[in-house]
């Protein structure tokens, strides 16, 4: 959370040894503001950003500086810098590129929020100042259409798939845990801040043959390079607090940066649905480097550490009345080291290592299970272009996953030990070539090895887009994927094959003068999907690759940042048909994840007056299902509707002659009280019938209060 609104605080904050200090704003020639403009110094890496009204402050050390202004479907801007006693305004007007105008992008099932491509539908600012988020890339995710918020998990739930469906890479490189652990009732968080990265792309189906082992979707995480400058942030919340110091020099650059949290006080002083007998808990470390090596390479360490620990009581579902001690303790270890250059003759280079620790302990009272994972990944691609229209890139990957497992219950003498370890190996192969400036084609292939599994699988990828007018075109996607069954099923036996997933998309996208409407239709067919009998649950024997599914729905999203001054916003809406015969389901039905329709809106009003950004999101779902133990029926329960509508402003101003931000935010504003669906105790009451006990959140509004500042 330390990372909330730490762009805007970057874009306004001057430091006081600069040289030159240029101020400015960029538009279009209508006038109208141009978000996320990237104004960078000619021969530098030194650069900044549009902020919400399209202005950017920037400080400048080198002689006779050149600005450049670019934006993606716009002609770049060259202007000298003439200063004046230390300072200058430039202000850009761009004019749009026919060029561009022209082109066309496969749009079928991808979702890019970095400002350097055109179908730009979130940018890394949104995740922040997204109300219901609170500063997490998957809560800013679920108001895309074709996810689903699922209030008690917090993991991302695409298109009728489950949460383990969609996977995590950054620059490139698997990130095996990206979520917090967590309790019931009490979801997990993204590990990550959104500010750590210059773009991101959210494949909601589709997706490029560089990636794999992800039957819904992947989120690409791609981060900064060098950093702009030598700073001091400093963050201080309700719920904890955070520094993080970057030092810049040269062809190099390093942040480090230690946060705490403990949310002993806001319980203390807030309702809470649970008694806590260890209140949540957790410190984090980031560490960041960078080094430019040569004209275009690029090495790239990127490390976090975080500990967390929590405790509470929850009912004992076995024992009506009873409750039962929870206690979690987790450690996690995230290192990243990549590099990229350019080579002769058109051709890049892209590699890296990825290595994730992640460890649990956790104690329910009457059984204690401790649990490690080791990843290892190590990756290489090579692209070569050829002219504009054509490319090629290949590569290949090895993925090393390690899994132990101690399971002991405390009442009896039974214990299990699950250790495995993984070799994944895979090789990919994708063209793009563009025949005529109106069409775009994509072919790709993928080869999968398990180790374990002893199994191999080869999925093609498919993709193409045609120009309809110079706003709008129509994108088909497809592709079929594999995914080895995630460490809880492996625990028992080895016989098991890869998951698959088949996509079909199509795709309609217009965008015109900040504004952007896009409808997509798909379908995905599953196969091969782990079932076991829930009775025998330790028998390996009982666990086959018999599962089949289908999900099948419509999306659509319209993004507005014209019709109204200094305010933007969003509208998505999801329709999912969604059945599945897997794990213990005895039958096809919608599982309880899947909630049929789906909608959220958020908006964003800039007050130039008091200098304030106000925010207001709303996110509405159907009911889920849940299995209700007394109907003959399976997974025939609906939980209520879904609603949630949260509020946020960012007040920019001067604290002891530093610029700062003060936050707040309240979701969950009108104090629904949500319920996801229901669990049911083990035994049967006098009545003869299963009790309920209703699945929400632990509290009904969450709020909070912060402060950054930039030194």
């Amino acid at each position: 959370m330390r990372y909330i609104l730490v762009a805007i605080l970057t874009i306004i904050t001057v430091s006081s040894n600069a040289q030159v200090i240029v101020k400015g704003k960029v538009t279009d020639k209508s006038g109208s503001p141009l978000i996320g403009a990237n104004i960078i110094v000619k021969g530098t890496y030194d650069g900044t950003a549009t902020d919400s009204i399209g202005n950017y402050s920037l400080k400048i050390t080198s002689d006779n500086p050149v600005l450049i202004a670019t934006y993606m479907g716009y002609i770049n801007q060259e202007i000298q810098v003439i200063p004046t006693n230390g300072l200058a305004e430039i202000n850009f007007k761009l004019k749009e590129s026919a060029n561009q105008l022209e082109g066309v992008v496969i749009a079928a099932g991808i979702f890019e929020t970095a400002d350097r491509k055109r179908g730009v539908t979130l940018q890394p600012l949104d995740i922040v100042t997204t109300p219901a988020a609170a500063g997490d890339i998957y809560g800013a995710l679920t108001t895309l259409p074709g996810t689903a918020t699922v209030g008690e998990d917090g993991r991302l739930f695409v298109r009728g798939g489950d949460g383990y469906e969609s996977k995590t890479f950054i620059d490139g490189l698997l990130s095996k845990k990206p979520y917090n652990s967590s309790v019931p009732d009490l979801p997990g968080r993204g590990r990550f801040s959104p500010f750590l990265f210059s773009g991101t792309t959210f494949s909601t189906g589709g997706y490029s043959a560089e990636y794999g082992q992800a039957l819904s979707s992947v989120l690409i995480l791609n981060s900064y390079g060098l950093a702009k400058e030598t700073q001091t942030d400093i963050s201080l919340l309700t719920v904890g607090g955070g520094v993080t110091q970057t030092i810049k020099s040269g062809n190099s650059s390093l942040s480090a940066g230690v946060e705490y949290n403990n949310l002993e006080p806001y319980y203390r002083l807030t309702s809470q649905r649970f008694e806590m007998n260890k209140y949540p808990e957790s410190v984090g470390l980031t560490l960041v480097a960078r080094q430019k090596i040569g004209e275009e390479g690029m090495l790239k360490l990127f490390n976090t550490y975080s500990g967390t620990e929590v405790g509470l009581k929850y009912p004992d579902l076995s024992t009506q009345g009873s409750m039962s001690n929870i206690a979690l303790k987790n450690q996690n270890n995230y290192t990243n080291l990549t590099y990229s250059d350019k080579l002769a003759k058109g051709w890049t280079l892209k590699g890296g290592l990825a290595f994730t620790y992640d460890k649990n302990n956790l104690d329910l009272q009457s059984f204690l299970v401790d649990e490690s994972n080791k990843n290892l990944q190590a990756k290489i691609t090579l692209k070569k272009k050829f002219s504009e229209n054509a490319s090629f890139l290949f590569g290949a990957e090895e993925t090393l996953n390690s899994y132990n497992q101690d399971y002991t219950e405390t009442t009896t003498t039974f214990s299990h030990n699950a250790s495995f370890d993984d070799f994944n190996s895979a090789i990919y192969a994708e063209g793009d070539y563009r025949p005529a400036s109106k069409i775009a084609l994509r072919v790709g292939f993928r080869g999968e090895h398990s180790s374990l599994l002893s199994a191999s699988n080869i999925g093609a990828r498919l993709s193409a887009a045609v120009k309809i007018t110079n706003s709008s075109q129509l994108s088909l996607a497809y592709g079929n994927f594999c995914q080895t069954p995630e460490e809880d099923l492996l625990r028992f036996t080895h016989n098991l094959g890869f998951e698959r997933a088949d996509h079909y998309i199509a795709n309609f996208q217009w965008e015109k003068s900040n504004r952007i409407f896009r409808i997509e239709a798909y379908k995905k067919d599953y196969n091969n999907l782990v079932t076991y009998n829930p009775n025998e649950l330790w028998n390996g024997e009982y666990y086959k690759n018999s599962g089949k599914g289908h999900s099948q729905g419509v999306d659509v999203f319209y993004r507005d940042r014209e019709t109204f001054k200094l305010l933007e916003f969003w509208v998505s809406y999801s329709y999912v048909d969604s059945k599945r015969q897997y794990r213990y389901y005895p039958e096809m039905v919608t599982p309880s994840f899947a909630p049929t329709h789906s909608a959220s809106f958020v908006a964003k009003q800039w007050v130039q007056s008091i200098t304030t950004q106000f925010g207001l999101s709303s996110t509405f779902a159907t009911g889920r299902p849940y299995d209700n133990p007394n109907s003959a029926k399976f997974m025939d329960g609906r939980a209520p509707f879904y609603h949630d509508i949260s509020i946020n402003c960012s007040h920019l101003r001067t604290i002891f002659g530093k610029s700062a931000i003060i936050y707040a935010s309240v979701n969950n504003l009108l104090g629904r009280d949500n319920i996801y669906g229901y669990r049911y105790y083990n035994q049967l009451n006098t009545e003869g019938i299963y009790e309920a006990f209703p699945l929400k959140s632990e509290s009904k509004r969450f709020y909070l209060l912060g402060i950054f500042i930039t030194l």
